[in-house]
C-alpha cells in the first residue's frame, strides 16, 4: 500500500500500531495498493482485524479520508523540505532485524543517511545518564573498536554513555544511529548540537513517532526496544537495577538477542557496589548477560560476524549465535 494511504490509516481514531502493522501485512498478502482498494475487502476476514474493519468502514463512508488525505499530503510536502522521510512496516528499506520485534513500529520517521537501515552489522551501545569516568573509557574504548571493524553505533542520544557512544563513533569516523523521540525536537536539547553532527556525518536519527510529537517520559521508554531491534546485540556499559537501560536489554532478551556487560574486575572498578553498575551487576549474577573486555573483542566480533551471515542468508534470526 502507498505511503500516504497508510500514514492516513494511522490517523484513524482507534487504530494503533499494531493494527496498522497487521493491516500492512494483510494489504501487502492481498496485493492491496490503496485505500480505496482496500475498501473493496472484507478486512474483518482477517484474523484481529474485525474490529478495525469496522472503524475503516465508518472512516470511509463519513467522508473523512479525502480531507485527511489532503492533510497527509501537505505533510510529505513538509517533511521532504525538512529532509525527514518515512518508510513503513513491510517496505524494502525496513530493516528485518526490527521486524523482528513482537511490536514492530509501523512507521519510522528519519532523517539523514537511510542506507543505515539495512546495516547489516550493528550493535546497541547504551547505558546510564550519570556515568562514572571509567564508564566513559569502557564507552569509547568499545565503541572505538567495533567501528573500526565496520559495526555501525546504534543508541538513544541521551545523556552520559548514549552521548559519549555517537560522538565516540563520530571521532572514529564510523557509522551511527540515534534512536530518538522526536527527529524534529531533540530532546533533551543539550544534544541537539550532536543530532547534527550525526546527521552531518552521514549517520541517521530515526523516531517512530511524527515529527513534532510532545515529547513525554514514556516515549524514551517505549523507543529502547527499537534499539535493541536494530542491534545483533546489545552492550550495556553502566546502568542501575531500575535504569531505563534495562528496558533495551529486556528487549533483547525477548529478541534472543546477547547482551554484553563490561567486566567489573577486569575494568578494575575500585567500588563494585557502585550504583552506577548495580545494574549489569545484577545481570551478570543472573546469568542474563555475558562479561566482556577487550580480551573478548575479537571473538565477539567473530560471533557478531557469523549472525550477519546467518540473517543474509536466510531470516534474520540471530539468537543463539551471540
Amino acid at each position: 500500500m502507498q505511503l500516504k494511504d497508510i500514514l492516513t490509516l494511522q490517523r484513524v481514531q482507534g487504530i494503533g500500531d499494531k493494527s496498522l502493522v497487521a493491516l500492512i501485512q494483510y494489504c501487502n498478502a492481498k496485493g492491496i495498493n490503496s485505500l480505496a482498494e482496500l475498501d473493496l475487502h472484507d478486512v474483518s476476514e482477517a484474523s484481529g482485524l474485525k474490529r478495525v474493519s469496522s472503524l475503516i468502514q465508518r472512516f470511509l463512508s463519513e467522508r473523512l479520508y479525502e480531507e485527511t488525505l489532503r492533510e497527509v499530503e501537505n505533510k510529505l510536502v513538509e517533511w521532504k523540505s525538512q529532509s525527514i522521510a518515512a518508510v513503513t512496516y513491510g517496505s524494502e528499506r525496513y530493516p528485518g532485524l526490527l521486524a523482528e520485534l513482537s511490536d514492530p513500529p509501523a512507521i519510522l520517521y528519519c532523517r539523514g543517511n537511510l542506507d543505515l537501515l539495512k546495516a547489516s552489522k550493528s550493535i546497541a551501545v547504551v547505558g546510564t545518564r550519570k556515568n562514572t569516568v571509567l564508564g566513559e573509557a569502557i564507552t569509547r574504548k568499545t565503541v572505538r573498536y567495533f567501528s573500526q571493524k565496520g559495526f555501525c553505533i546504534v543508541s538513544g542520544l541521551a545523556l552520559g554513555i548514549d552521548a559519549i557512544a555517537h560522538s565516540e563513533a563520530l571521532e572514529a569516523q564510523g557509522r551511527t544511529i540515534a534512536v530518538v523521540v522526536d527527529v524534529v525536537n531533540i530532546s533533551p536539547s543539550n544534544n541537539r548540537q550532536l543530532a547534527n553532527q550525526i546527521i552531518a556525518a552521514d549517520g541517521l536519527l530515526l523516531s517512530e513517532n511524527p515529527p513534532d510529537t510532545k515529547v513525554i517520559p514514556a516515549l524514551f521508554v517505549k523507543r529502547d526496544r527499537i534499539q535493541s531491534g536494530l542491534s545483533l546485540a546489545v552492550f550495556a556499559i553502566e546502568t542501575s537495577v531500575d535504569g531505563g537501560t534495562m528496558h533495551a536489554v529486556k528487549a533483547a532478551h525477548g529478541l534472543n538477542r546477547q547482551v554484553y556487560v563490561p567486566d567489573p574486575n577486569a575494568a578494575r572498578y575500585p567500588d563494585l557496589t557502585e550504583q552506577a553498575i548495580s545494574g549489569t551487576q545484577h545481570l551478570l549474577k543472573e546469568g542474563s548477560a555475558q562479561a566482556y573486555s577487550r580480551l573478548s573483542y575479537e571473538k565477539i566480533t567473530q560471533e557478531l560476524e557469523a549472525a550477519v551471515s546467518v540473517t543474509a542468508d536466510g531470516p534474520n534470526n540471530p539468537g543463539g549465535l551471540l
